[in-house]
């Protein structure tokens, strides 16, 4: 299950319950604008509670390669609830 909105100019995505009864893992996010740029994923890592950022490394292959491996590597990860507030 999965669900999302818009709200002004933000797209809220909603991953429900990740990896439970099948729920995808991981978002993947695309830039089609003039302006190239990287895909990147997005996941949740509970072990660690955070976000991980990953980044593929594989951008071509063989023709006749059936099934690409696009070497996704974690480039970030964002701590859960560790964003403090500047003192005033």
């Amino acid at each position: 299950m999965h669900s999302e909105h818009i709200s002004g100019d933000i797209r809220h995505v909603h991953l429900w319950y990740p990896g439970v009864n099948n729920n995808p893992q991981a978002l993947q996010i695309a830039l089609i604008h003039v302006r190239a740029a990287d895909d990147i994923q997005v996941s949740y890592d509970f072990e660690r509670d955070g976000w991980v950022i990953k980044q593929a490394s594989v951008f071509s292959w063989d023709e006749d390669d059936a099934s690409c491996d696009e070497d996704w590597q974690e480039v970030a990860f964002i701590q859960a609830w560790d964003r403090k507030r500047p003192t005033e």
